[in-house]
């Protein structure tokens, strides 16, 4: 039972137990569809694809079908589902949104094999009906039936959720865990399952899963022109991304990583990071579930980076979520699991739990139950170990666990879970700090609408009413004074830090190098400080930038991992870019550098004997439109002026602004495999959808064949070890190996005789840096949204003027990217990674094309909704024009102008809803 607590997890470790995940899951499942007497003796496991519709198998479990169906695949072939003909494509129910006619129907398209949809009654008629958004080509339909099923059922298709075409139909299926497969063909929006009689032994419908399968890309895309070099072209074996496993006698093994907060995870410091977050503040965890072994113990072993002289502390059983009060406050063994090394490493402490706190439980742990658990540490070989800067007690992450299933969970509710994912366990946490006010600072108890009147100060937090800063505000009360003497409200205290935050799955080793990525984020390259206060200096970075530059750290540009500040009428921000350009491009379609300037001009510099290469202003004209129903609107219109301080012949005529964006959730678009981009590269429009989006292919040099595109706002660097050494030479002045060479034009010869050439970031410097960008968690949706009826109609609204045609919901890594906890994800980002032409309002002024100016990569739209708190505006595109959603979506034109049109047809109550819907993302 000695858990592996090396940093580097052994693959060998993760093997997945197949048999015994198949006991636990008729264990948990119950007398469900998944449990009673299994009348299979094969495992159901082996044949399941997984959410890219990859599998691999030998045997299918018997099931039933028609066999004189002449279209239809009959499902006791011996063929693995996904991939029993090479026109069969991806998975692609988990885009869509099904209702069902009793249960849960999100359980049947959640790509979980760990979650049952049952029908929950004795009907002999049930039915699950799936919207795949818009039409797709499609290829084939699985069923991955439980126990209880169906003896017969029919496969529907629709395009208009009226007219009902039969794809399929079965008649004698058998009681027991089987997978019925159908091909199909045509082009469909809608899927409908029915099950129209219950197989001899079943008391209701249950399945594990609903697939639906598109036609392969080489299939409806010409595509086969483009060569490229892919990012990363060794697939890795899928068992190395799933961080758990199961023990012989079925006990589950769950690994993690954690590092130290500042206080609970309700309080607004737990998303900050404390002062010297880099030293000795990450941890290992495995947590054995022996739940399904049928004992009554959670065991816990955590593996202390640097050695604390106590034991832990273990608190589990949440009473108060609101504010992080547990019922049981314990130990962790009073002497370690293993003894730290002279050095302080290798330690290792184990808690046991033995039973289930949570107010109103009978004390026993048992198989569906949640288990919330929080930990405190106390750092150091000896208190006051002179090895530990500043403080050494510290809390952590709160880890929330559903017994008798493995993984961490973000929130004690599945369902909630699934809607508010965008990454699957690869998504940051959300936020729940809160603001604690006292009864005696209230202004009003507002019982309406369940909120509370009271003054806040510039910090968003409670305040006096005779404090300077204080205005009165208004939030939703979570808790009350019932107990305590203070109104806890949703205030959004801390929603600034919302781009911070690592993905919920990431791993000790990753943790660590995220954390030294961090450190380099935010230190400035000319004196080493750190931006934030309290933070030792980082000498190594000090004067690595030392020639001309536009900023000193990566943190001024992307301040909170944003956007930086929105430029302003006759005000430009420093964070702000200009990409230069000599007017021609390449042959794959990249501008060439200013011949005097470079790529960019960079508008300060630290030596004295470089100047400046110019400044830019910027002023706004209005523009005014009007909605169909009359509602007015107005937009703005920049002008720039550049000045260059060089003299003649050093002009700058080609140029496009950019601001910063957002940072968060790159990682997982970087894992993203280039045949999946290359299905929807349609350049001609060979479908006549209206879309001749593009794939942007970047010659790097270092390839023989070009690489996709995929960052930046015209997709010009590949991978975000390029997009950071590109930035770190033109917007900061440091070299790498990748760039070696201080950013001078070709004519520049002050800057090329006075610049750093010598000093470079080291490679495992940038390496740090690149895992800090691939690493942070895709931004969730909004949990107070997401059930609301309004964003559910502009969902719909986002489909039917059809902004997803470019705004593509979902995409899926491959299993080839480094970090492990990447691969194998179904994202939601709401972006194709093509260059679309978005018209001539929104065209730069780079280069001598017309067409490549008008082009623009698809931004993605997670985290829109939290855009405001974390920038502290609401500025959109590529130059900050739009001031508010509303207005980035009247600038689209070009191939986005249908839908722009759609837009402002719409009426006041269908536009409101349709930002309702962005704002949740």
């Amino acid at each position: 039972m000695d858990p592996y607590f090396n940093k580097t997890i052994n693959p060998l470790a993760k093997i997945y137990l197949t048999a015994f995940f198949a006991l636990f899951i008729m264990v948990l499942s119950g007398c469900g569809g998944g449990g009673g007497d299994n009348s299979s003796d094969e495992d159901p496991t082996e044949a399941t694809p997984n959410s890219q519709g990859n599998g691999s198998t030998d045997e299918t479990p018997t099931s039933s079908g028609d066999p004189d169906e002449s279209d239809e695949e009959t499902p006791n072939s011996n063929s693995d589902p996904a991939e029993s003909d090479k026109e069969v494509g991806q998975n692609i129910a988990g885009s869509g949104t099904i209702s069902s006619s009793s249960g849960n129907g999100v359980l049947a398209i959640d790509d979980l094999r760990r979650t049952l949809w049952e029908s929950g009654d004795t009907a002999s008629t049930s039915s699950l009906t799936l919207d795949l958004k818009f039409t797709h080509l499609l290829s084939k339909v699985v069923i991955d039936w439980g126990d209880h099923n169906a003896k017969s059922y029919e496969v529907l298709g629709s395009s208009d959720g009226t007219t009902w075409t039969t794809l399929a139909t079965a008649d004698s299926g058998e009681y027991g865990q089987r997978i019925d497969s159908h091909l199909i063909g045509g082009e469909y929006r809608y899927i409908q399952l029915n099950g129209t009689e219950l197989s001899e032994g079943s008391s209701q419908y249950s399945l594990w899963e609903l697939m639906v399968f598109d036609r392969a890309a080489e299939e409806i895309n010409q595509t086969a022109s483009i060569e490229y070099t892919p990012l990363f072209d060794t697939e890795q074996p899928e068992e190395e991304s799933q961080h758990w496993y199961i023990q012989e006698d079925g006990t589950i093994v769950t690994l993690a990583s954690g590092r130290a907060r500042l206080r609970h995870e309700s309080e607004d410091s737990f998303y900050e990071f404390p002062t010297f977050y880099f030293e000795h503040r990450t941890f290992g965890i495995e947590i054995h579930d022996h739940t399904p072994a049928g004992e009554n113990l959670i065991e816990i072993f955590y593996s202390a980076e640097y050695a604390l002289y106590r034991p832990p502390e273990c608190r589990s059983s949440y009473s108060n979520e609101h504010r992080a009060d547990f019922n049981s406050n314990a130990r962790f063994d009073e002497t370690p699991y293993r003894e730290a090394d002279e050095d302080g490493r290798g330690q290792v402490w184990v808690c046991r739990i033995t039973y289930d706190a949570h107010d109103g439980d009978d004390g026993q742990l048992e198989v569906g139950e949640w288990m919330e658990v929080e930990f405190q540490q106390f750092i150091g070989i000896e208190e006051g170990d002179e090895n530990v800067s500043g403080q050494t007690v510290y809390y952590t992450d709160t880890y929330r666990i559903l017994l008798g299933q493995p993984g961490i969970h973000m929130v004690a509710d599945l369902g909630t879970e699934t809607a508010v994912e965008s990454a699957g366990e690869a998504t940051a946490a959300y936020i729940r700090a809160t603001d604690p006010v006292p009864a005696s600072e209230v202004i009003s108890v507002n019982t309406d609408d369940n909120t509370l009147t009271y003054y806040a100060g510039s910090d968003g937090k409670w305040a006096t009413a005779s404090d300077a800063d204080a205005v009165e505000v208004t939030y939703p009360i979570l808790d009350g004074i019932d107990v305590y003497d203070t109104y806890i409200v949703d205030s959004g205290i801390a929603d600034w830090t919302a781009y911070f935050r690592e993905a919920l799955n990431i791993q000790w080793e990753t943790h660590n190098e995220f954390l030294d990525g961090r450190r380099i984020f935010h230190t400035r390259f000319n004196t080493g400080e750190h931006e934030e206060l309290g933070n030792p200096d980082f000498n190594q970075m000090a004067n690595l930038s030392a020639g001309l530059t536009i900023e000193q750290s990566c943190l001024a540009c992307h301040i909170n991992n944003g956007r930086g500040p929105a430029p302003s009428e006759a005000s430009v921000p420093n964070s702000m870019v200009f990409k230069l350009s000599s007017g021609a491009i390449t042959q794959a379609g990249q501008p060439l550098p200013n011949h005097y300037f470079g790529p960019v001009l960079q508008t300060h510099s630290l030596n004295s004997d470089i100047a400046p290469e110019g400044s830019i202003q910027v002023t706004y004209s209005p523009i005014q439109g009007s909605y169909a129903n009359g509602d007015s609107y107005t937009l703005q219109s920049p002008t720039y002026v550049v000045t260059t301080n060089e003299g003649e012949n050093t002009s700058a005529d080609y140029f496009s602004p950019r601001m910063p964006q957002n940072i968060t959730g790159l990682g997982l678009l970087e894992a993203v495999d280039e045949t999946e981009i290359l299905e929807w590269h349609d350049p001609n429009d060979s479908n006549s959808d209206g879309i001749s989006g593009r794939v942007s292919l970047v010659d790097t040099g270092s390839t023989p064949l070009p690489q996709v595109g995929r960052f930046g706002w015209k997709a010009t660097q590949p991978s975000l070890r390029s997009f950071s050494a590109d930035a770190l030479n033109n917007d900061i002045g440091v070299n790498t190996a990748l760039e070696p060479n201080a950013n001078c034009g070709i004519e520049q010869l002050e800057c090329k005789k006075h610049s750093n050439h010598d000093e470079e970031l080291t490679d495992s410097h940038l390496d740090d840096l690149t895992t800090y960008l691939q690493a942070l968690g895709a931004p969730p949706r909004n949990p107070d949204l997401i059930n609301e009826s309004i964003v559910a109609q502009g969902e719909a609204l986002f489909e039917s003027i059809n902004c997803s045609s470019c705004h593509r919901p979902e995409m899926n890594t491959n299993h080839a990217h480094p970090l492990e906890e990447l691969r194998g994800k179904v994202i939601r980002p709401y972006t194709d990674l093509l260059l679309h032409d978005m018209g001539e309002g929104l065209a730069d002024n780079l280069t001598i094309s017309a067409e490549y100016n008008r082009e623009w990569r698809t931004p993605p739209l997670w985290g829109l909704g939290v855009n405001s708190a974390v920038n502290g505006h609401s500025n959109l595109l590529h130059d900050g024009r739009a001031r508010s959603i509303e207005e980035a979506i009247l600038w689209h034109g070009g191939e986005a102008a249908e839908s722009q049109q759609n837009y402002i047809d719409l009426s006041a109550s269908e536009r409101n809803s349709l930002l309702k819907f962005l704002q949740s993302l």
